[in-house]
């Protein structure tokens, strides 16, 4: 019975000597398990238009984007006044940008789809409303037209429009097959039509709230298309659907702005909008603070892809997800009561 007795205490402090190791060795296991979760394969970046935070989040029209999993940034904000501007940040366009809505407006300089044609990797552009790949008039129909070119910022980079990247600009209901014949590029761009986007036309003979019910219609039918595709379910997807700017200054919506803001326009320049980020491989509802804004989409996306940055540097903060806090959001707008 002694000889029991001391076996069971030897036991215990063999245990309890390597216990802390233990612990140690798994925290460690965790961690680099953490550090070395795979990118994502495909990233797909929906663009919906000109409707502030507080104009989307918790509205009931908007049923199907206030329900779906995925990350909200409660703090991200467009870069500029009118729309063209963010459309050509989120590619790659520097400040300044053209404060203008002119469809003929050109701009030099890298691009994200030209960046990844260098590398390798695959870009495509869906455009709903558009009548034939590469197509490039300023809208279409001509008279009363739904597709529009200041929303397809593919056209509006002047070497991409005359480079093959152009021949990567589709019709929406290209990405349709490319989604049941898993032949999606590692980078695509949405844009619906001003009838499904939320912008609205004269064409589209809806009012306010019935194109923010349309425009979640849209999302309600192509995000589950992109989730049940063999590419959504097989690697690291990323979804992001978010709005270009606010709308006007008048409709930022969600609480007041703190006294003291950055003097760099461009960080807030459009006013607060809402971002959603889906992760095939992290389903779930949550909710981050830190700032954002189009460049830190931007500088996620070319992280994702090991490409060289094509943001300013002053606003090289990527979203929060990548740095995992608000640490280096120090001089940003942050909201208190988000």
């Amino acid at each position: 019975m002694k000889w029991r007795n001391r076996m069971i205490r030897k036991g215990q402090e063999v245990f309890f000597w390597i216990l802390p190791f233990c612990l140690l060795l798994g925290v460690e296991t965790k961690a680099l398990r953490a550090a070395s979760l795979p990118p994502a394969d495909h990233v797909v970046v929906i663009v919906m238009e000109n409707k502030s935070f507080g104009e989307v989040y918790k509205n009931p029209d908007l049923p199907f984007f206030n329900a779906i999993s995925g990350e909200l940034l409660l703090n991200y904000w467009s870069v500029a006044h009118p729309s063209l501007p963010n459309y050509l940040a989120l590619l790659g366009a520097h400040p300044p940008l053209p404060q203008t809505d002119n469809p003929r407006v050109r701009v030099s300089g890298d691009s994200l789809p030209e960046e990844m044609v260098r590398h390798g990797l695959s870009v495509a552009a869906y455009m709903q409303g558009l009548p034939h790949d590469g197509f490039g008039g300023g809208r279409y129909p001509r008279l009363f037209g739904r597709y529009v070119e200041k929303h397809d910022p593919f056209l509006l980079f002047s070497r991409l429009r005359k480079g093959p990247e152009r021949r990567s600009v589709h019709p929406l209901s290209r990405l349709k097959e490319d989604l049941e014949s898993n032949r999606l590029p590692a980078f695509s761009f949405v844009a619906p039509d001003l009838c499904h986007d939320m912008h609205g036309a004269f064409s589209c003979h809806m009012n306010r709230r019935e194109l923010l019910r349309e425009g979640d219609r849209f999302l309600g039918k192509w995000i589950p298309l992109i989730e049940g595709s063999p590419s959504f379910r097989q690697g690291r997807f990323w979804i992001f659907v978010l709005w270009d700017e606010s709308g006007s200054r008048s409709s930022w919506g969600g609480p007041p702005l703190p006294a003291v803001v950055p003097s760099s326009s461009r960080m807030h320049g459009g006013g607060r909008v809402a971002l959603l980020w889906i992760d095939s491989k992290r389903p779930g509802h949550s909710r981050v603070s830190c700032f954002a804004n189009h460049y830190s989409l931007l500088e996620t996306v070319t992280e994702n892809f090991h490409l060289p940055s094509l943001v300013p540097a002053e606003e090289r903060i990527p979203l929060p997800e990548k740095n995992g806090d608000c640490s280096g959001n120090h001089g940003k707008i942050t909201l208190a009561h988000p």
